[in-house]
């Protein structure tokens, strides 16, 4: 699917709908529209950092946060007492079971799930000086550091421009027809909107990870860190 330029809607805008707007004030519109769009595309990184002073500070394209994993896998046990040989015994079971594992996500980290808390953009845990593997999301931008768009979402961000400049005009000048006018276009920009949120196009891959997920036999356990990337 070929990504566009953000400001290829403000093309659009003024080529279809004959509408100029300052860079600021299409920026403002445009971002807001693509927020209500949802359809943010992102990239998957992996981080390594060791926690320092109980803080670990996250890189600048961190967006979403999927995961903070550290070394180890988690251990399940039904034994109310302290047993270190049935701990050692699963921890080794579970170990066997990570070297063996074939097939998995790029972006799949060994270890086990850990309790943080994120402050602006720094994690904060509760004990010090180990390291922690990061899976975070970033959004993929153009040239100019806006995000990319497909052509349904250019489409979409132009009729909610349109929408939203002619009813801040209709409030303006509380001219009646000004105003009707405004609400058959949120009516287009709300269809839009829908359809720019529908993939233009599912892959033979994505469709069976799709049906993976409907008849997957494996399932959360008590204690143990179920992780969705395999």
């Amino acid at each position: 699917m070929e990504q566009r330029k953000f400001y290829e809607a403000k093309s659009h805008l003024s080529e279809f709908y004959g509408i100029d707007l300052d860079n600021d004030v299409f920026e403002t519109y445009a971002l807001h529209a693509w927020d209500k769009i949802n359809n943010k595309i992102y990239r998957f990184y992996t981080y390594t950092g060791r926690v320092k002073n109980f803080k670990l500070e996250l890189p600048c394209n961190a967006d979403i946060i999927e995961s903070i994993q550290v070394s180890g896998e988690s251990v399940g046990t039904t034994n109310a007492v302290a047993d270190n040989y049935a701990y050692n015994e699963s921890s080794l079971i579970e170990e066997h079971i990570e070297n063996r594992r074939y097939n998995s996500s790029p972006y799949y980290s060994r270890g086990h799930y850990i309790d943080h808390e994120r402050s602006g953009n720094s994690l904060i845990f509760k004990r010090d000086n180990f390291n922690v593997s990061v899976l975070y999301k970033g959004i993929i931008t153009d040239e100019e550091g806006l995000p990319s768009l497909n052509y349904k979402e250019i489409e979409a961000i132009a009729k909610y421009c349109v929408y939203v400049d002619t009813f801040k005009k209709a409030m303006m000048t509380k001219d009646q027809s000004t105003m009707q006018i405004s609400q058959l276009l949120k009516q287009e920009w709300l269809i839009a909107c829908a359809d720019a949120r529908t993939p233009i196009f599912i892959t033979q891959n994505d469709m069976d990870k799709i049906l993976d997920v409907q008849s997957s036999w494996d399932r959360k356990r008590f204690g143990k860190s179920y992780k969705i990337l395999r």
